[in-house]
C-alpha cells in the first residue's frame, strides 16, 4: 500500500505542469513582453507564480517575481518585463513556477535553462489620444502622431511638422 501511495505521489510530479517555452532552442530577447508556456494536468494547481532566476549573480544577483497569481488553465501568457527592465543578455536563465509567491522555494517546474538576447528591435509604443489620433513613442522620447509626413523611403519624419512651420516663416524672405 506504502508503495502505491509513493508511485502515485512521483507519478503526479512527473505529469504535473511543464515548461515547453522558452526553452534551449527559443530563448528571450532583453525588449517588450515575452511569452510563457507550459502543460499541465487537471489536478495540478489552479494558479501559479513565475520566478526568474540565473546562478550567474553576474546577471541577476536576486531571483525575480514576474506574474503572481497566474491561471494554469490557459497554458501561455505574456510576461512584462520587471520595473527596472530585463536582467543583462545571458545564458543559463530558468523560469521556476512556484505555489506560492511568498515561497520562491515551493517549485512545481522549471524550463530549461535558456538565453536572453541582445534585442535588435527598436521598442516604441503607441497609444489612441481621446481625439481619436495615434502617438507613438520612441525610444528617444520623441513623439509621433498621425499629423507626421512620411518620408519617401516610408520612414516617418516626427519633425515635419515643426520643419514646415519653420520654413513657411522663411518664405516671405526669400521673396523681399
Amino acid at each position: 500500500m506504502r508503495f502505491a501511495a509513493v508511485v502515485l505521489a512521483c507519478a503526479s510530479t512527473v505529469l504535473g505542469y511543464t515548461v515547453t517555452s522558452p526553452n534551449q532552442s527559443q530563448g528571450w530577447t532583453n525588449q517588450g513582453a515575452q511569452r510563457l508556456t507550459w502543460t499541465r494536468v487537471a489536478t495540478d494547481r489552479e494558479n501559479f507564480t513565475v520566478v526568474l532566476t540565473n546562478p550567474s549573480t553576474a546577471l541577476m544577483p536576486a531571483p525575480q517575481v514576474l506574474a503572481a497569481l497566474v491561471d494554469g488553465s490557459l497554458g501561455n501568457t505574456t510576461l512584462n518585463p520587471p520595473s527596472a527592465g530585463w536582467p543583462s543578455p545571458g545564458t543559463g536563465y530558468v523560469l521556476n513556477i512556484v505555489a506560492e509567491a511568498t515561497n520562491l522555494n515551493s517549485i512545481l517546474a522549471q524550463s530549461p535553462p535558456f538565453e536572453i538576447e541582445l534585442s535588435t528591435v527598436v521598442p516604441s509604443s503607441t497609444r489612441t489620444t481621446a481625439s481619436g489620433s495615434t502617438q507613438t513613442t520612441l525610444p528617444n522620447g520623441a513623439q509621433a502622431t498621425d499629423d507626421t509626413v512620411p518620408n519617401k523611403n516610408g520612414a516617418m519624419s516626427i519633425a515635419a511638422p515643426a520643419a514646415l512651420a519653420a520654413l513657411a516663416g522663411l518664405v516671405p524672405a526669400l521673396f523681399a
